[in-house]
């Protein structure tokens, strides 16, 4: 203990503001600040109270300056600094407000998780100001440490001390401290000296104890401090927490924040968000063909020749997308380029052909259209779990109003959102893109282009075509 008390006494040389949560920390993931991480605008039935906490905390009405800011206080405290009348419940056009500025003041700084999955813990990172080191050991202790504009450090510790000697580690510590405070897992201490001022958090374990440490000049408190509350809020355990264990760590990049259209948003229209008298509400439908991955790669302009008599595009109105044909009869699209409609326009080669919406699931942006008239052309879908991370990816459809374009890439990755599973790719997505095709090497349909962010690299997305298929039988 006395070799930590030392360590830990010699990082700390003093801060002015602290988060003590409440909680022990003990984690089986990191709890990342905001988990909608796909570079659009904040959709608002995304946003959850911890998201508000995050974003008050980011924003600098989070502090707890000796003694603990309730979230609601803090942010009436926001409405109030916005020239806002303070409510209980923030309005959906605030909340968007509020957790997209705590969002870009995030990036600013770089944010980021220090992982080491090996050891068994995970911690924010202001990566824009610091450059990290190789762990090393320390006072019996596995110490991962970065320095640049600010300091950071992150302490693992295993058998000693622990939580049942976390009182005298923590009566030790406080000593000269600014402002301390601890629970019976956690403790904060905050001391200045010499022009730096620092932050500590630790946490104990039965097994052992973490601690990050952060130091910023007294000078940059004023905006620098919000790393205090944001590292402590972001320092977890696993439960398999072993700092004996041969170290591994890495650095994770969080995505981009969201951004207003001041500052060069495309963002995804959204939908009407009601669904229109007698039509389904599931978006899907039976007519699809699900197909796995099955023979050679095609070159781009064989997969264009093979797949584009599919894509049509889209009039709802003064809306213009595009869609996919799955069936002699049945089109996949976004619901945000049909808006309210039951009918639109297929335009192909200058021939029209009227199709209604059957299907909308305006939630997960999924909408299905049909034709009387049989379709000459349609593509098969490839399964969700058929598709792989690196593989070829082709889009095809109609930017600005441009029919049949087409551009290449890759699939970046699969995720999820709003338990929809969405496909990022490499193809370039613009504006007018929404309901066209993003398909494999082979022609077949990987899903429906949906949304991209312009401030972002190649941060292209599209709905899973799977998603469309109906679960109640569809051939493999």
């Amino acid at each position: 203990m006395p070799a930590l008390f030392a360590r830990l006494h010699t990082l700390i040389c003093g801060a002015v503001a602290c988060l003590l949560p409440l909680t022990s920390g003990v984690a089986q993931q990191v709890p990342s600040a905001f988990h909608y991480k796909w570079n659009t605008p904040v959709p608002t039935e995304m946003i959850t109270p911890a998201d508000i906490e995050q974003a008050l905390i980011w924003t600098g009405h989070i502090s707890v300056i000796g003694g603990e800011t309730s979230a609601r206080k803090a942010a009436r405290a926001w409405q109030v600094s916005k020239g806002r009348a303070a409510t209980d419940v923030l309005p959906d056009d605030q909340a968007i407000e509020l957790v997209s500025e705590g969002l870009k003041r995030r990036d600013s700084y770089g944010w980021s998780i220090l992982r080491d999955d090996a050891v068994g813990f995970a911690v924010g990172i202001p990566a824009k100001l610091v450059k990290s080191s190789s762990p090393r050991n320390e006072d019996n202790g596995l110490w991962y440490h970065a320095d640049g504009a600010v300091g950071h450090s992150a302490g693992m510790y295993y058998g000693s001390p622990n939580c049942r000697t976390i009182d005298a580690l923590f009566a030790k510590m406080k000593a000269g401290a600014a402002y301390h405070a601890r629970n019976e897992t956690t403790f904060v201490i905050l001391k200045r000296a010499a022009g730096r001022d620092t932050f500590t958090k630790a946490m104990c374990l039965a097994s052992g104890l973490a601690a990050v440490v952060i130091t910023v000049d007294t000078g940059r408190v004023g905006t620098d401090g919000v790393l205090f509350a944001a590292a402590a809020s972001s320092l977890v355990v696993n439960r398999n927490f072993d700092p004996s264990a041969r170290p591994h760590p890495r650095i994770e990049e969080l995505p981009p924040a969201p951004i207003g259209e001041s500052d060069g948003e495309v963002a995804r229209p959204r939908a009407s968000g009601q669904t229109p008298a007698n039509v389904d509400t599931a978006g899907t439908t039976t007519r699809l063909k699900l197909a796995r991955r099955n023979g050679a790669d095609l070159r781009a302009e064989e997969v264009f020749e093979k797949a584009a008599g599919a894509v049509y595009k889209v009039k709802a109105g003064k809306r213009i997308g595009s869609a996919v044909a799955v069936s002699e009869s049945d089109l996949l699209t976004n619901c945000h380029v049909v808006g309210d409609r039951t009918q639109v326009t297929l335009v192909r080669e200058k021939q029209e052909l009227a199709a209604k919406v059957v299907s909308m699931n305006v939630n997960a942006d999924r909408c299905v259209l049909r034709t009387e008239a049989k379709l000459p052309k349609w593509v098969e879908v490839r399964p969700y779990d058929d598709i792989k991370v690196g593989e070829r990816a082709v889009t095809i459809g109609t930017p600005q109003g441009l029919e049949l374009t087409v551009a290449e890439g890759i699939v970046s990755s699969k995720r999820s959102q709003n338990d929809s599973k969405l496909i990022q790719t490499s193809a370039p997505i613009s504006q007018g893109s929404s309901g066209g095709g993003l398909f494999d090497a082979q022609g077949q349909l990987l899903g429906i282009t949906t949304f991209y962010f312009k401030a972002g690299q190649n941060l292209n997305f599209a709905v899973a075509g799977e998603e469309f298929a109906r679960p109640d039988g569809q051939p493999d």
